[in-house]
């Protein structure tokens, strides 16, 4: 019997995601200087590159400049006072969606990990199955809520509703209204669909789940996360001492 092998391009243990998206978190919370900052966004980026992720790097860089620029704006709206509110949320969010970037590059990795890899590496880490079901669900659902999103976006495009950002600035209110209530009604619809899918794998089997996707954590993996663990440290050690 031949030996089942995964999908081409799934060469990254889902575990190594988790790994490099803890760390990513214990980074932004831990380091706060702009350089430190800009050395996390640098190692993200060569890890994608380093794990075949290459056609995203250009789209995370685009949108850390176009962060940095939000940034500096509101930087310079705090000189006046009338403008120090609009300033502070414009800096704010500058600053937290550039550190945010690095933990959800690797989530957004993890969540197109298949169901099947995902479930046998929570159940290699000794986790409760519980928590297996949860994670994949939740893992599963933000992206085909992603996905009616768009598909609802432009099925009103067709219509000529919100198309352009200048005519949904000026019907706003009932732009809003058609994409939350058809979303409302699909969010019921795609829980349900989860759901189903969930219990056809086998969810509710209570005795050993076998996974016909090869699970392996290789030498890669452990590079990669060695790397990870390395670059936090290091670059703790490095503002703690004051050097960045």
């Amino acid at each position: 019997m031949m030996e089942p092998t995964g999908p081409k391009g799934t060469t990254v243990d889902p575990r190594t995601w988790m790994i490099l998206c803890f760390t990513g978190i214990a980074a932004i919370i831990g380091i706060h200087s702009e350089i430190g900052c800009l050395f996390l966004f640098v190692w993200c980026m060569l890890v994608h590159l380093f794990t075949g992720k290459a056609g995203k790097i250009m789209a995370y860089l685009i949108f850390y400049l176009a962060l940095s620029g939000i940034t500096w704006a509101g930087v310079g709206l705090l000189q006046n006072d009338a403008t120090m509110v609009l300033g502070i949320a414009l800096s704010n969010m500058g600053i937290l969606g550039r550190k945010a970037v690095i933990p959800l590059s690797f989530a957004s990795c993890l969540a197109k990990e298949p169901t099947g890899s995902l479930m046998a590496a929570l159940g290699r880490m000794r986790l409760p199955k519980a928590v297996g079901i949860a994670v994949a669900v939740m893992l599963r659902f933000f992206p085909t809520l992603g996905e009616e999103y768009r598909a609802i976006r432009n099925s009103q495009r067709f219509r000529g509703i919100g198309v352009g950002i200048l005519h949904t600035l000026t019907h706003l209110p009932s732009t809003i209204e058609y994409i939350l209530i058809p979303l409302a009604l699909r969010i019921t619809k795609v829980a349900e669909e989860l759901s189903a899918s969930m219990t056809v794998r086998g969810v509710r089997f209570s005795g050993k789940t076998i996974s016909y996707r090869p699970v392996r954590f290789t030498a890669k993996d452990g590079i990669l996360a060695l790397t990870a663990l390395s670059a936090l440290l290091l670059l703790l050690f490095l503002e703690r001492g004051g050097i960045l």
